[in-house]
């Protein structure tokens, strides 16, 4: 007889927490429709202390929470064991997972975790109660996010996906979009700027925010990478 009270996960949760992690990752878009919102620098992502801006703040650390998840199940269910490109994805999502939850509730005044120029203006700034931890830690999920996805589509190409060229395309959108915020969150800390996270961190920010959604969603949607695959069996010789 089964044993009814035994917790039971499948791929299926696994692909469902990464497209809602997807989701979480885009509420941001609702913003265009508060008062107020339409601008970068007047945006929920440019403003800590707005309502929505702590709502996203809050969404943002479950997303973290369902990275994580997906990331474990996708080791657990996915092909792991022959897929080594597979293996590097699963664990640099869980990475970033990881190290945007940590970021998130690290003290500042940043509504996005892994927004490293904002952090990186922050600290210049000796503003609320920012350390190095979080800018750190933001630079660390950027560039688990971004392995996360070149893996990926790596993975793909070699399993013949006929999806492989929309997650490479992804990748290298994410990768123009890492760049970009990392070369001005230099820029801002060697400045020193006095701007507060305005406009020009909010549209990199929100940039690099849709290549992570894109990822996960295609993580999410994707059915291959959870299928497991053991070792291959040799051919029966055998007439």
């Amino acid at each position: 007889m089964p044993n009814s009270g035994q917790l039971h996960w499948d791929s299926r949760d696994g692909r469902v927490a990464a497209v809602a992690a997807a989701v979480a990752y885009s509420l941001w878009t609702l913003e265009v429709v508060l008062p107020g919102g339409g601008t970068a620098a007047q945006g929920a992502l440019a403003d800590p202390d707005a309502a929505f801006g702590r709502f996203l703040d809050s969404a943002h650390r479950v997303a973290a929470i369902l990275v994580v998840v997906a990331a474990a199940l996708g080791l657990a269910m996915g092909a792991r064991e022959t897929v080594p490109w597979l293996t590097v994805s699963w664990w640099s999502m869980a990475v970033f997972g990881a190290a945007s939850l940590v970021a998130a509730v690290l003290p500042g005044r940043c509504v996005v975790a892994t927004d490293a120029a904002c952090a990186a203006e922050s600290l210049a700034e000796g503003a609320g109660g920012t350390t190095a931890a979080q800018g750190v830690f933001a630079l660390v999920a950027i560039l688990a996010a971004l392995v996360g996805v070149a893996m990926l589509a790596v993975d793909r190409y070699r399993a013949g996906d006929r999806a492989w060229p929309l997650v490479a395309v992804v990748a290298v959108l994410q990768a123009v979009a890492a760049v970009a915020v990392l070369v001005l969150a230099f820029r801002v800390y060697a400045a020193a700027a006095g701007d507060g996270p305005g406009a020009a961190p909010g549209l990199l920010e929100r940039a690099h925010l849709v290549t992570v959604a894109l990822w996960l969603l295609a993580a999410g949607l994707l059915r291959g990478p959870w299928r497991r695959t053991g070792p291959a069996r040799p051919a029966d010789l055998s007439p």
